[in-house]
């Protein structure tokens, strides 16, 4: 069964597709073949979400295109949609960071690293002891190590911008502790 889809934007009018079979790549080469522009240049929003390509196979119905749904096309830059996608990849790649580090800070809670097996010693820049106290305050300080040792690693492989955000990321959890 055909479903007609409202275009508008870079190029407006109505596309006939089947749903169970187009596919985000298919849809996106027929607007850009119709507004005269290059696929790549393309951007298409249904229902306030962007339509991503993805694998390719994933049928418009699957991404929740409907029939009569409404789309907007945009024309983007291609180096600005390289970009965007190079700081969506930088972005999920933090966010790993920062997932591990809060896991292995709390790996203590199944007994596989208890906090009793390390003994963490700091002192202020007069030579102070500071005392840790709480449990949420070493997990604190564990995860800021981490963080601190992986933006050290990232500065190594001269990840400037990546190293910026973890070491930011470690500041923020030494900021947790008293």
């Amino acid at each position: 069964m055909m479903a007609k889809l409202k275009v508008a934007g870079t190029w407006a009018g109505v596309v006939e597709v089947e749903l169970e079979q187009w596919t985000v790549p298919m849809l996106r080469a027929e607007v850009a073949r119709r507004s005269n522009a290059s696929p790549d240049s393309i951007n298409l929003i249904c229902a306030g979400k962007v339509l991503k390509d993805g694998d390719g196979t994933e049928s418009l119905s699957q991404s929740g295109v409907k029939n009569n749904s409404k789309i907007l096309s945009s024309r983007v830059n291609v180096d600005q949609k390289q970009e965007l996608l190079a700081e969506e990849e930088r972005a999920s790649r933090l966010a790993r960071v920062k997932a591990a580090a809060t896991a292995l800070a709390q790996r203590h809670a199944d007994g596989s690293m208890p906090l009793e097996d390390f003994n963490i010693e700091l002192e202020d820049q007069s030579g102070k002891k500071v005392n840790l106290g709480s449990e949420t305050d070493q997990r604190a300080v564990m995860m800021g190590l981490m963080l601190h040792t992986k933006g050290k690693q990232l500065i190594r492989k001269q990840m400037y911008k990546d190293a910026l955000e973890v070491l930011e990321m470690g500041e923020v959890s030494f900021w947790f502790t008293r």
